[in-house]
């Protein structure tokens, strides 16, 4: 059974010696391109943002998540908060809701999509329910912008900038969908995700 983070009291901003530090991020993505450059285009002003792409998925993703922790950790460079960016996909159902267990237990929160995370774009436009094959998304996302949908690099940052005034709906909608059909059973959970739990973070800070 996978346990949801809340993240609302999560602090802003630490001091040392009277001087405001601040906040740093740990953003560890299963996407090599769309997810990375999607969270590195949030305008931050008191936070820093490491987000980086693995080409990994579920456990292996989570292991290596860690390993770039503890690295980091060698180097004094330690983060306030640690994601890991993964999907469902098609991957087993346990090691999906086990992937999320891990990272919880080793301090880390989940930013996940069952299916993809072209689910989160969907939600900027409309409530999608149900079950809704990944292979669709790339076809909804252009008809739905005007420009076609591509996983080329840059592309993340592309659809930042086009979506952001329409957060506030994918949000809501996020939020909607899981109060509707979250069972404890994320793998069960299509379509839904918590990537906006991770925006909501980064948007305290821009």
């Amino acid at each position: 059974m996978a346990k949801r983070r809340d993240h609302k009291n999560s602090n802003l901003t630490r001091k040392t010696g009277g001087r405001e530090i601040k906040q740093s991020f740990l953003i560890v993505c299963e996407g090599e391109k769309t997810e990375p450059d999607y969270f590195k285009a949030f305008r931050m002003t008191t936070a820093t943002v490491k987000a980086v792409g693995q080409a990994m998925n579920t456990m292996t993703l989570v292991s290596k998540a860690i390993s770039i922790r503890e690295a980091d950790k060698q180097k004094k460079l330690r983060y306030d908060q640690c994601w890991v960016v993964f999907d469902k996909d098609d991957f087993p159902a346990k090691d999906f809701n086990q992937a999320i267990l891990s990272a919880e237990k080793n301090g880390f929160h989940v930013a996940y999509s069952n299916q993809a995370f072209e689910y989160w774009f969907l939600l900027h436009f409309n409530l999608y329910t149900g079950a809704l094959h990944r292979n669709r998304y790339a076809e909804m996302l252009t008809k739905l912008t005007g420009i076609p949908y591509a996983k080329n690099e840059g592309h993340g940052a592309v659809m930042y900038n086009l979506l952001k005034a329409r957060q506030p709906k994918a949000i809501a909608n996020a939020e909607r969908v899981l109060t509707e059909i979250a069972n404890g059973n994320p793998a069960e959970e299509e379509s839904s995700t918590t990537v906006h739990r991770l925006v909501q973070e980064l948007n305290k800070f821009l």
